[in-house]
């Protein structure tokens, strides 16, 4: 038995073709999840991370305009009305569990090319960052004018909707472009024949 190909052999119809390549697509997704786990797991220390997404957001409201210090991984703004309020910048508030999920979706596509694979990352990851870093400039212009609950409200929406919309959106991006260059050059290869 082939291990790289356990149907060799057997004629398959278009349908189940399809059905093959998505079971292993989930496959290989499942295993690249297995890091996900293993850092929930051992409490692996993502505070060089969070010292990160903290000076950046700590950059980005100070040049906003805002009124802000920081210490460490807390943040503190001085709302319009004088009121500090401080926020802590958590080891979820780096984005690193939506990065490692398009990292493997990217890997877990069968016959894309180690370049295309490469290029994906390297635009899409910063892409993740750019877009939490907006989150949390979001989630601090709505907390300086409607408050706490309306901040949290959206947190909790985008955080969840948001951050995973985008992880797609740029996976699809990614996706399409493979296939279309994969598509074009079966197209070439076909001219030539």
């Amino acid at each position: 038995m082939n291990l790289s190909n356990p149907l060799q052999g057997i004629e398959l119809t278009s349908t189940q073709q399809r059905l093959w390549k998505v079971f292993v697509f989930l496959l290989r997704l499942v295993i690249l999840s297995i890091p996900l786990y293993a850092i929930i797991t051992f409490s692996v220390d993502l505070s060089f991370m969070q010292n990160i997404a903290a000076g950046n957001t700590y950059w980005m409201l100070n040049y906003a305009g805002y009124s802000v210090t920081q210490q460490h991984t807390a943040i503190t703004v001085v709302g319009d009305s004088g009121d500090p309020f401080m926020f802590l910048i958590g080891e979820d508030c780096t984005a690193w569990k939506s990065m490692l999920f398009f990292f493997a979706l990217v890997f877990a596509v069968s016959g894309a090319r180690m370049k295309k694979r490469l290029l994906g990352l390297v635009i899409g990851i910063p892409l993740i960052w750019i877009g939490n870093l907006a989150r949390i400039f979001m989630i601090v212009s709505i907390q300086q004018s409607f408050g706490l609950d309306a901040a949290m409200l959206f947190h909790t929406i985008f955080w969840q909707i948001g951050l995973v919309a985008l992880v797609l959106v740029l996976w699809g991006f990614w996706f399409l472009r493979i296939n279309d260059s994969r598509n074009n050059f079966n197209q070439e290869i076909q001219n030539k024949a």
